[in-house]
């Protein structure tokens, strides 16, 4: 085998490992996209749990599907989500009382001793945590913050070997040999 010819092979698998990174990532992010879609199709929202009061039903994080319910089918037991001003929350109500003849919730994280200082209004619940996935929350944070750039690259790279591919014939560096 020629001098020239050595690194061939080395290069075709790295060209091929590339590759393979780039269509994984790719299918990933098509993946997560789809699935979310597919969830909020259904009437579902998804949520990443950040911090750590609803510990150990819900670890920090995972993807939390919530569906949907009714203020008055909450029950004095049952983890809610609710939409707060600032964030969004996952708490187990400890009690349902009555503050000028509306039902407000009374919250705790699992993780906390004692109850949130603030009672809540049934308006901004939001649903009843359905199913939650370990660790996938990291992969959705993960897409929703560094897809724009990683489909930006990958357009830039799909471009880059288009082009190299429809100039290889006349970048050619071998000696042609002329008619004679």
């Amino acid at each position: 085998m020629s001098r020239r010819g050595q690194g061939r092979p080395v290069r075709w698998v790295a060209h091929a490992f590339a590759t393979i990174v780039a269509l994984a990532v790719t299918a990933t992010l098509i993946a997560l996209s789809f699935g979310l879609f597919a969830v909020r199709f259904v009437g579902l929202d998804a949520y990443v749990v950040q911090g750590g009061p609803t510990e150990p039903a819900l670890p920090i994080g995972s993807l939390v599907l919530v569906a949907p319910i009714p203020s008055n089918a909450v029950r004095v037991g049952d983890l809610v989500t609710i939409t707060l001003p600032d964030r969004v929350i996952t708490h187990r109500v400890v009690a349902i009382e009555q503050d000028d003849g509306r039902a407000v919730f009374m919250l705790r994280g699992d993780a906390s001793a004692s109850p949130d200082p603030v009672a809540v209004q049934p308006s901004p619940v939001v649903g009843k945590p359905w199913v939650a996935i370990p660790t996938l929350g990291y992969a959705v944070n993960y897409a929703e913050a560094y897809s724009p750039p990683i489909l930006i690259g990958l357009a830039v790279w799909i471009l880059v070997v288009i082009t190299v591919r429809a100039l290889t014939p006349y970048m050619s560096t071998s000696r042609r040999r002329m008619p004679a």
